[in-house]
């Protein structure tokens, strides 16, 4: 009896070693990217900098050539030497600055990934969820104002997709077909409205 319940406990201890190893690794991992984020904005910035440092050069070079000189090919072997070279560190500043901002567009996307579904591990805990509607052409929703709709009070409207804008300022969007409206509320009354974006129908019981 003692054994078992020794083996028990050490069974216990294990399991919740093993949840602490794994919820530290993901903390570690998630200041790990937010670190990488901040290197990368630096980076960004400096290389921002370069580039209007080159372009300042490059302004000078022009102003310091007389304009009726420039319709003559060769006629400034130096100055267009410089431009020349001004030219391709340019494409290559901004080729290295599209390839760091991809990067933090990809960091942030992932740490946006986690978010959502640590949320949506919440909401689920809560017999809630957050449930992308699409509104279908001749419902009921079509034409509402977004922050109008009638809908169960339980649920509340955390914005509307227009293809790949964000709508702000929902008191003033009206909906369209083709919009997808982003509802967060218990999942039963979320099953509950579906009809409302798809249907012709205005009312809940």
């Amino acid at each position: 009896m003692t054994l078992e319940f020794l083996h028990r406990i050490r069974k216990e201890i294990t399991v919740s070693l093993t949840g602490t190893h794994e919820a530290v690794i993901a903390v570690s991992e998630r200041v790990n990217r937010k670190v990488q984020v901040l290197k990368l904005h630096w980076q960004a910035s400096a290389l921002t900098n370069h580039l209007d440092i080159l372009y300042a050069r490059l302004g000078q070079v022009l102003a310091e050539v007389p304009p009726g000189l420039w319709a003559l090919p060769g006629a400034q072997p130096e100055a267009e030497a410089k431009l020349a070279e001004a030219g391709t560190q340019a494409r290559l500043l901004r080729s290295e600055l599209s390839h760091i901002e991809a990067r933090i567009a990809e960091l942030e996307t992932e740490a946006l990934r986690e978010d959502l579904l640590k949320l949506q591990h919440d909401l689920f805990l809560r017999s809630a969820a957050i449930q992308p509607v699409k509104v279908a052409a001749g419902s009921a929703a079509v034409g509402q104002p977004a922050a109008q709709l009638t809908l169960p009070a339980t649920l509340r409207v955390a914005g509307v997709l227009r293809g790949q804008t964000l709508l702000v300022g929902l008191e003033s969007v009206v909906l369209r077909a083709g919009d997808t409206v982003v509802l967060l509320g218990p999942r039963t009354d979320l099953v509950r409205v579906q009809p409302y974006f798809v249907e012709k129908q205005r009312a809940f019981a």
